[in-house]
């Protein structure tokens, strides 16, 4: 980490404003694309990103100089983003724990072609449980154990739900 974040870092311990707007500067944006991933609506991922930085300052004492900063402020904002998500409308299908292997009928994967803009579209489509699984093992990096121990529930169930989300996108994307 470089001297300017973490002299930011002290500042904010102190409750000094100024650094605290600093910090959220610099790390907003990323922040705010990680929970934007996950909720899929740019209303509620500023609320989410917004939420974040209230934790991130509210726990800084949780923080340790040896961790990564980036990667703690950023498992804050994914924790809140899905918070966010199971806080909405009960439309959103249920991440369930005693799912089956998916059917593999449907599009083939090789024949479709598609672009970046097709798959923003069509994963804002997705029921939010496969939304989350999908933004969390694609663009957020984590393996399929640790997308269990966040969401609670079994690593098999999370490996049904990517196949059966990636499925659905594709289904998605051929039917546009």
């Amino acid at each position: 980490m470089d001297k300017v974040t973490e002299h930011l870092i002290e500042g904010c311990r102190r409750g000094d404003r100024s650094s605290q707007l600093k910090l959220y500067k610099q790390y907003a944006q990323r922040l705010y694309i990680a929970c934007l991933r996950i909720v899929g609506n740019s209303s509620e991922a500023e609320e989410a990103m917004q939420d974040s930085f209230l934790k991130i300052f509210t726990r800084l004492d949780q923080y340790h100089d040896g961790q990564c900063f980036e990667a703690w402020m950023h498992r804050i904002a994914i924790h809140t983003a899905i918070d966010y998500v199971r806080r909405q409308a009960p439309d959103q299908e249920e991440l369930s724990d005693n799912l089956a292997e998916p059917e593999t009928d449907g599009p083939d994967e090789k024949e479709i072609q598609y672009s970046v803009a097709q798959i923003k579209e069509a994963t804002k489509k997705l029921p939010a449980g496969y939304r989350i699984i999908l933004s969390l093992y694609l663009f957020e990096g984590y393996d399929m154990e640790e997308i269990a121990s966040i969401l609670k529930i079994q690593p098999p169930s999370v490996r049904s739900q990517y196949l059966r989300a990636k499925r659905k996108l594709l289904d998605i994307i051929a039917a546009n």
